[in-house]
């Protein structure tokens, strides 16, 4: 992933930089808003396809599945939901996410690409590729003449620079898409380690904000887990990866080895509660 990315500007209100997870409002002061992760990987698939149905399916093989992890069709309610609250969007009358009954979820709002200036640059040298060897490819057939003995030395010549151009046009059509996947695709998901609780690795994403706040909350729900679902699944489960954390809720995504993997799930955190049996749903 190169480090020169495209960013999206919506309804020429909001710039969304999906590498740092990062949206920012332009009529509020330039107002940085920190998307989780989910949050982020679900508005980068919305603008790359805007004024498109995006199936729930398309959405959780996208934002869960790809990185690993199994959740109900909750988790997408939610982070969609947290996604609209932070755009200052409305479910009545939306102007950035529509919501398509029995189907899926719609960008209605204008995006428009902000290319890097270094993207710039590789897309004018890509053109200045392209247009030599276009115009280079309008050679006149080669003539046959009765006179001068060299005609068939220009004619291979000819030929020799028609096959060259042939092969560089071709070569630039292979290459373009790669190029525009590169520049485009989303960053891989990094997580650093906050705790250890009996031998299971807590986990969070890298550009997630300061979750240790909610440690406690964490231990109370894997300790709970170990008790409800016996010894064999737990000593089975490899981490759990915290996100979210946003509107005093956060996100545990329990995974297990291959073998359990059916058992991978999602259970949500409700901050500020003194009932311990409450804290985790």
């Amino acid at each position: 992933m190169s480090k020169f990315d495209t960013k999206f500007i919506l309804a020429n209100r909001f710039i969304f930089d999906p590498t740092s997870n990062l949206l920012v409002d332009t009529e509020m002061g330039e107002e940085e808003i920190r998307l989780g992760s989910n949050e982020s990987r679900i508005l980068f698939m919305l603008v790359q396809h805007p004024n498109n149905v995006i199936t729930r399916h398309e959405l959780h093989n996208y934002v869960w599945r790809e990185q690993g992890f199994e959740v109900d069709d909750s988790s997408l309610t939610q982070a969609i939901s947290t996604l609209r609250k932070m755009l200052k969007d409305s479910t009545k009358a939306p102007q950035f996410i529509k919501t398509v009954p029995k189907r899926g979820y719609q960008l209605i709002a204008h995006v428009d690409c902000l290319v890097s200036e270094p993207n710039k640059e590789k897309s004018k040298t890509a053109e200045t590729l392209t247009e030599p060897s276009t115009i280079s490819s309008r050679v006149d057939e080669p003539k046959v003449t009765h006179h001068a003995g060299g005609s068939d030395t220009k004619t291979a010549r000819k030929k020799f620079r028609f096959d060259v151009t042939t092969t560089i046009l071709l070569i630039s059509a292979l290459l373009l898409p790669l190029i525009t996947y590169l520049l485009t695709a989303p960053p891989a998901s990094k997580f650093r380690r906050l705790a250890v609780i009996d031998e299971v690795t807590i986990s969070a994403p890298v550009n997630h904000p300061d979750l240790s706040s909610w440690l406690p909350s964490i231990e109370t729900c894997v300790k709970k887990y170990r008790t409800i679902h016996g010894e064999e699944l737990f000593l089975n489960l490899k981490q759990v990866i915290a996100t979210g954390g946003e509107n005093n809720q956060l996100m545990l995504n329990y995974i297990h080895t291959t073998r359990f993997s059916g058992k991978n799930i999602t259970l949500r955190i409700f901050a500020n509660t003194n009932d311990t049996e409450k804290v985790c749903q």
